[in-house]
């Protein structure tokens, strides 16, 4: 079963956003926070989650490998980061091991006026 409606569209997603405003998107899967930078250059922030911190060992493993981004914040580029939240819960079986959930919390600030 496949929704082929339902496919990302950061372009149109953001647009009318003003040049000089900050964007930040939410991307359920980090394959889709690639995506979002690839065809949105300007995004400033992409929120991301879906991997569980790899959930247990030695799943980590193949999550890792097919994800380019697995969780924690990684910087992109000068101005645009990524961070995959592991999450609080699970998938599947109810179990973590040596993937500990996380609560996030994101406080933005503007930057100072030049």
């Amino acid at each position: 079963m496949s929704y082929t409606d339902h496919s990302p569209d950061p372009v149109a997603a953001a647009a009318g956003c003003p040049d000089d405003t900050p964007i930040i998107m939410l991307a359920h899967q980090p394959k889709a926070a690639k995506l979002t930078i690839k065809l949105l250059p300007r995004v400033d922030l992409v929120l991301s989650g879906h991997t569980h911190g790899g959930q247990f060992f030695p799943i980590h493993i193949p999550v890792y490998l097919v994800n380019p981004y697995f969780a924690g914040l990684y910087q992109v580029t000068p101005d645009t980061h990524v961070y995959v939240s592991r999450g609080l819960r699970f998938y599947g079986a109810p179990t973590r091991l040596f993937s500990y959930p996380e609560f996030t919390s994101v406080y933005l600030h503007s930057k100072p006026q030049e």
